[in-house]
């Protein structure tokens, strides 16, 4: 099989296997317990924590560990605004988030929250309309780091400081398809709420990580009992904490060399795809990650497109894993080209560094043979 369908999950690293069942067999007890056994869980689970903030080099941060993304982003986006219900306060996000942020946002327009959809012409924040959309009652900016359909890079240095200057609000960055992946363009002590996956960098589905400023005691968005400093309920994962710390760790340790070889590979695809006059590739000027491509076809829907590769044993995406089961347009191609067909006709090449120039010379061959259907 050859995967091109990163952005969705990774492949985990054995690594990262091998020390979540080594873990998971020998410190098996509950860390909130307060005999040697469990206070040695808890060790593990600090240890692990230091190992990540160390690594991201994060030192004014506490991590609050989480299911995933969409817990992450849900806890800081409600951690914010529940305190301010009713209150006819403003908040801002972007109109090509993911679906478990802009649906947060959704619902929070419904309770009465004032919501600006910043319009991200062309896959980037306009910092002017940034600027002129914060107010006195802006609470909270939330704007994500890589997009995971179009790989647009936001200018989150930028963004911040704009969001410093003229408002209170505190800023909330989804950075899932970014972090271990891109090297930071900005300076994740200086932003607010920081939220990450771990299967989006080899690591296990499960496990989700928020980043929450030192000294603050958010209001738990899984209610229960005590763990996690009152801001988290449930029995901790130790060997998915440890996990996670051990896939970070991995991801670092090759960042360059392997953003390195896929910005290579991601030159390649887009020097041969720019040669078949029935696909348009989906993106403007800005800055890019190499790790997510999107594009169109001229006369063919993307689902069509999916399944005849997957024939080919060849994985690809049409769109946010968490959405492709529904016949809603992708709203990050419909905000960059403003064209419905182009959103169906879509499908989204994620790279890793396993991929090869090989994989991408046998998928253009195919996509070739789809000229003719």
């Amino acid at each position: 099989m050859i995967y091109f369908d990163n952005a969705a999950t990774t492949m985990p690293n054995k690594e990262v296997l091998d020390v979540y069942q080594k873990v998971a067999k020998t410190i098996w007890y509950n860390p909130s317990g307060m005999y040697k056994e469990s206070v040695l869980a808890k060790n593990y689970i600090d240890k692990a924590k230091s190992t990540i903030l160390k690594t991201l080099n994060i030192n004014n941060k506490e991590i609050i560990f989480t299911s995933g993304a969409t817990e992450a982003n849900n806890t800081a986006i409600f951690s914010v605004c529940n305190k301010y219900i009713g209150m006819n306060k403003h908040i801002i996000t972007t109109s090509i988030e993911h679906a478990s942020v802009y649906n947060c946002f959704k619902y929070l327009e419904q309770m009465g929250f004032r919501v600006t959809y910043l319009k991200c012409n062309g896959g980037i924040v306009d910092l002017e309309e940034l600027k002129n959309a914060l107010t006195k009652d802006t609470i909270l900016v939330s704007i994500m780091w890589v997009n995971n359909i179009i790989g647009s890079i936001q200018p989150i240095e930028e963004i911040n400081s704009i969001v410093k200057k003229y408002s209170h609000a505190k800023l909330h960055v989804d950075a899932v398809q970014g972090i271990g992946k891109i090297p930071f363009d900005f300076d994740p002590n200086k932003v607010d709420y920081l939220s990450l996956t771990l299967h989006k960098i080899e690591g296990l589905k499960g496990t989700g990580l928020l980043f929450i400023p030192n000294n603050v005691q958010i209001e738990p968005y899984i209610k229960g009992g005590h763990q996690q400093n009152n801001m988290r309920a449930g029995t901790m994962d130790v060997a998915g904490a440890v996990a996670a710390s051990k896939a970070i760790s991995i991801a670092y340790q090759n960042l360059n060399s392997h953003y390195n070889y896929v910005q290579e590979l991601a030159n390649y695809l887009l020097g041969k795809i720019n040669k078949l006059s029935f696909i348009t590739i989906n993106r403007d000027k800005g800055s890019y990650s190499p790790f997510v491509i999107s594009f169109s076809f001229n006369n063919l829907k993307g689902e069509t497109a999916m399944h005849y590769l997957e024939k080919a044993n060849i994985c690809v995406g049409i769109g946010s894993a968490c959405n492709e089961k529904t016949q809603t347009l992708e709203r990050a191609i419909m905000v960059l080209t403003d064209d419905e067909k182009r959103a169906i006709n879509m499908i989204r090449i994620s790279l890793s560094h396993l991929n090869t120039k090989e994989e991408i010379d046998i998928l253009i061959e195919k996509l070739k043979e789809l000229e003719r259907i």
